[in-house]
């Protein structure tokens, strides 16, 4: 016999991108140094940078990106143009699609961060797997938090 869904999962399982709180998000232009693009990071508290061309998202840069794609060997990486090492075109993700969209795709592509586009392509925000966490938190039903343990039930 299948529980009921309560009110507050069916809630969550319609949820949209739309109703996360937005944060702050980093962008640069393309031709912005990795100098630029960590500070911009920092600044906003972010673990990844928007790379825009004339208004248009042409990539993202992430935290594993400095780690894995530049040779911080070279004293010079700085100096580095981010559209050397960013990630070109990445997936996007519009303000209507739900927070379990988000999820599947962020879990298919191995990433931690969406842009949100409109309709004409132009960057909206940006979702983390933490905003959508700190989402679900925020609202995930009080009961289903305080279920008893139940001996049968696995893991």
């Amino acid at each position: 016999m299948r529980a009921e869904t309560s009110g507050g999962m069916r809630l969550l399982s319609l949820a949209t991108i739309g109703q996360l709180t937005p944060r702050p998000h980093a962008r640069v232009e393309v031709d912005a140094t990795l100098a630029t693009v960590v500070s911009e990071m920092k600044a906003k508290g972010r673990g990844c940078v928007l790379v825009e061309e004339n208004g248009a998202l042409v990539g993202i840069f992430t935290e594993r990106d400095l780690v894995g794609r530049v040779d911080h060997a070279d004293p010079a990486w700085p100096d580095v143009a981010v559209r050397d090492v960013m990630t070109a075109m990445p997936m996007v993700s519009r303000k209507d699609e739900t927070l379990a969209e988000a999820l599947r795709l962020m879990s298919e592509g191995r990433r931690r961060h969406l842009p949100i586009v409109d309709d004409h392509g132009r960057v909206t925000g940006l979702v983390s797997v933490r905003d959508i966490l700190a989402f679900v938190a925020a609202r995930f039903p009080e009961e289903m938090m305080n279920l008893p343990p139940d001996p049968g039930h696995e893991s």
